[in-house]
């Protein structure tokens, strides 16, 4: 018989009953043996058809009879069995979640058995690696599964099924194994992004900037942008990125320290994505640079123009001015912030032809805030073009002499020569001026001391200058005038006479003047009454006389003198 089946139990009597006989079995049902039976049935259901494993028999007999007007109803003790077979049912384990939770929440998974668990408990395996455990005599069990707190944008549910079970007393124990699905809200949870730097560099090294996120990157990558300009991507399924950047490399004492931060952050599938703005600082160790002063110059400028010097340093200053000093004495000042700086010198106009050029230099450079500050010491030259300056020579003389002096013409430069002067004289004479002197001079006698009355003045004049090396030599035509004044010398005429004549004879007077008459012709007047001319040209004239002849013995002497004297141009 089949589980659920039907049992039929028959009593049945070895005589006829003559009335209704009955009879009681031990599972509590009875039967009636009608009047002129010798059997009678009643059907009892077997044991109902269940999911367990329970074949087995299920047995009655008969406990009591009575009826049917026997003189002895014996009872016949034996029991009836019947065997039952299990039917195979079918136990299906069922799995149930939460089906709704947010991030970090609690996801409860139930496992259901449709027949209460016999025999041992049901052991129920999960996909997740989970397993729930249905007791003895119960229909279910619990497992708790935590969903994840992530910090990502929609957050996809949380599936499970069942991959096996095993245990319980059942027939047939089999598992639904279609996913239970939680679906799971999002908690706005906060990632980060933090920016780290390279602690220490050298000027011009390279710091390597890395940003980190909390969480790898989801969706699209994340760009991160820096205080200094520049941007770093973290790419999808990473958590960091890197960019460089290079420190300069200055030349100044002391590099100040690298900093940067993060600006702005995008990208990403986060729930709330935030930038940790802290900056980072990297320290930056000098490298020693040399910084050069160097000096130039305007290239050429004519005399009396103005040279500008312009001393130039490869940086601009900074801490303090830079002072550069010059082989000319003069200093040039760099100020704070500025890369060059100037001082202007004059060019001498000079007379001369030909100027050397100009040349100048650095002699020693401080101040700045340098790692190390030189100079370059090559000398720097400015060609100088001549302007034609004239240098005059003039001529001045003695200014009164009397007869038979000196007359010294002296010639004089408005410039020393740089080589000897050479000036003619419409005299005739030449005055020669040294080197490096302004003037000159010649002696030349004035007219001789004479008896003539011939005062008067004697004038020279240049006529022609070469040599000293000047641009423009001029002459000042300007003739050099001397007064020459008279000695008086006394001019004596003299008379002589024939001094012996006979009577009757001619004396001859002659008047003689001591230097020839110039001028107009001198009259000596005698004391007998006669002149005598001296002609211009001559120192002497003549007069005759004629001495009478007497009859007496003895003639007298005849005398004669001068009486006066005039003409001439004698100074006496």
């Amino acid at each position: 018989m089949a589980e659920g089946g039907q049992i039929v139990y028959t009593a049945t009597l070895s005589n006829a009953a003559q009335s209704a006989v009955t009879v009681t079995l031990s599972n509590g049902q009875t039967i009636t043996i009608g009047a002129n039976q010798t059997s009678g049935s009643v059907a009892v259901a077997a044991p109902a058809d269940d999911p367990y494993i329970d074949a087995g028999q299920v047995s009655a007999h008969i406990t009591n009879a009575s009826g049917g007007n026997f003189e002895n109803l014996a009872i016949n003790s034996t029991a009836a069995a019947t065997t039952v077979t299990d039917t195979i049912d079918t136990s299906t384990v069922t799995l149930t979640a939460t089906p709704s939770v947010t991030e970090g929440g609690t996801i409860i998974y139930t496992a259901t058995v449709n027949a209460p668990v016999t025999g041992s408990p049901v052991v129920v395996s999960l996909a997740n690696g989970q397993t729930i455990t249905i007791p003895v005599g119960q229909s279910s069990g619990t497992a708790t599964g935590v969903a994840t707190n992530d910090v990502y944008q929609g957050h996809a549910a949380v599936t499970n099924s069942i991959t096996s079970v095993s245990g319980g007393n059942y027939e047939n124990l089999v598992a639904n194994q279609a996913p239970v699905s939680t679906a799971v809200t999002d908690v706005q949870d906060t990632t980060t992004v933090t920016l780290t730097a390279t602690p220490s560099v050298a000027e011009g090294g390279t710091i390597i900037y890395t940003a980190t996120v909390g969480a790898p990157v989801t969706g699209s990558p994340v760009v991160v942008s820096l205080a200094n300009g520049q941007s770093i991507t973290i790419p999808v399924g990473q958590s960091s990125g890197t960019a460089t950047g290079a420190v300069t490399n200055d030349v100044y004492q002391g590099h100040e320290s690298a900093t940067n931060s993060i600006t702005s952050i995008s990208g990403g599938n986060y729930e709330n994505l935030v930038a940790n703005q802290a900056p980072v600082s990297t320290t930056v160790t000098d490298v020693q640079d040399t910084t050069t002063v160097t000096l130039t110059a305007t290239p050429s400028v004519a005399e009396g123009g103005i040279i500008i010097y312009t001393a130039t340093v490869g940086a601009p200053v900074t801490g303090s001015p830079v002072v550069v000093s010059l082989a000319n004495g003069q200093t040039i000042s760099i100020p704070v912030g500025q890369s060059s700086g100037t001082a202007t010198g004059a060019v001498t106009n000079d007379v001369y032809q030909g100027h050397a050029a100009v040349t100048n230099s650095i002699t020693s450079v401080s101040g700045g805030n340098y790692e190390n500050l030189v100079a370059n010491q090559a000398p720097v030259s400015t060609a100088v073009t001549d302007v034609q300056d004239t240098t005059t020579v003039s001529l001045t003389a003695t200014p009164s002499v009397a007869e038979g002096g000196q007359i010294v013409y002296t010639a004089t430069l408005t410039n020393a020569a740089q080589s000897a002067v050479t000036v003619t004289l419409s005299n005739g004479q030449t005055i020669t001026i040294g080197a490096n002197q302004t003037s000159g001079s010649v002696a030349v006698a004035a007219p001789a001391d004479d008896p003539y009355i011939d005062a008067g003045q004697l004038s020279a004049h240049i006529t022609n200058a070469s040599g000293g090396n000047f641009e423009n030599l001029a002459i000042n035509s300007t003739p050099a005038v001397t007064n020459v004044t008279d000695t008086v010398d006394t001019s004596t005429v003299s008379l002589t006479a024939t001094p012996s004549v006979a009577e009757g004879g001619t004396i001859i007077y002659t008047a003689t003047v001591t230097a020839p008459v110039t001028g107009s012709s001198v009259v000596v007047t005698l004391a007998n009454g006669q002149t005598i001319t001296i002609p211009v040209g001559q120192s002497s004239g003549t007069a005759t006389g004629a001495v009478t002849n007497d009859v007496y013995q003895g003639h007298a002497a005849v005398t004669n003198s001068i009486t006066s004297v005039s003409g001439g141009n004698y100074e006496n």
